[in-house]
């Protein structure tokens, strides 16, 4: 009976340190899983912040480059409106403000300047005037005293084009290319009308200024009779064909000399002026 019970109280004592070390056993793993939970819920929230932050990173370089791009859509256009517009009209130095000049008739190309009644052929050409290589076939030939020598045709562009003669005051017979200009005439083949299309007038404009670079008188390629008229309102002969001409008498020779502008009637823009020279 007493080992018995001495026994009942060997399996009563394991029992309970069997239940102890579970206890413990359940415990510590608890302790370890709850550990384990903290880690990755730190981890979580670690990843959750740096995704955060770089999605704000590209948000703000997205506005950066957006605000960026809008801040130079409006330079660019400002740029291009600016480059679209024609340049304003400079002199070159030396011509006069008179736009039609009785006492110094005279235009340049590419800066240097060619004087009616001192000039000769030969000086346009060295001048660099590109006339056409045909017509120049007869620079050489002789020109009578007091005669004047046909037309020579220069293209400055598609749409612009230059005449000039050239006359022999001398009392022998010369070359034409010792004669001296007397004649310039300048034309265009079109100018802006209002019932053209948008693209065309520009394509004349732009003809119109492109020329005004190499070739430059006293008064604007897209001059207007108003302008020309406040300009020298002391015009000798306003006709009926939209003309204006400022002239004076030959004191050699019989006729006159002098300017004759040719103005559009729709839009009264410049189509031509022809300036002439008589001693």
């Amino acid at each position: 009976m007493k080992r018995r019970k001495e026994l009942q109280g060997i399996l009563t004592a394991a029992a309970v340190l069997c239940l102890m070390t579970g206890c413990a056993g359940r415990g510590a793993a608890g302790e370890m899983q709850s550990v384990s939970e903290s880690e990755a819920d730190q981890s979580e929230t670690l990843e959750t912040k740096e995704s955060d932050a770089e999605e704000t990173q590209e948000r703000d370089s997205g506005t950066e480059e957006t605000n960026e791009a809008a801040s130079s859509e409006p330079e660019d256009a400002q740029a291009e409106e600016v480059a679209s517009q024609p340049k304003p009209f400079v002199p070159v130095e030396g011509l006069s403000e008179d736009y039609a000049d009785l006492e110094k008739r005279c235009f340049a190309y590419k800066g240097q300047i060619f004087t009616l009644g001192e000039s000769t052929l030969q000086d346009m050409i060295d001048g660099g005037i590109p006339f056409d290589e045909a017509e120049l076939k007869n620079a050489g030939n002789n020109v009578n005293s007091n005669y004047e020598t046909g037309r020579y045709s220069v293209e400055i562009n598609d749409y612009v084009w230059m005449q000039f003669s050239f006359l022999n005051m001398t009392d022998d017979s010369i070359s034409e290319a010792e004669c001296l200009l007397c004649s310039v005439r300048w034309y265009t083949i079109y100018v802006p009308q209002p019932d053209y299309e948008d693209s065309m007038n520009e394509e004349i404009t732009a003809q119109i200024a492109d020329a005004q670079e190499e070739v430059c008188f006293s008064f604007p390629f897209t001059l207007t009779k108003e302008q020309l008229l406040e300009n020298n309102g002391n015009a000798t002969e306003i006709d009926e064909y939209n003309n204006v001409k400022y002239y004076v008498d030959s004191e050699i020779y019989m006729g006159q000399s002098g300017y004759s502008f040719e103005f559009n009637k729709n839009t009264n823009q410049m189509e031509a002026v022809n300036i002439s020279w008589l001693p």
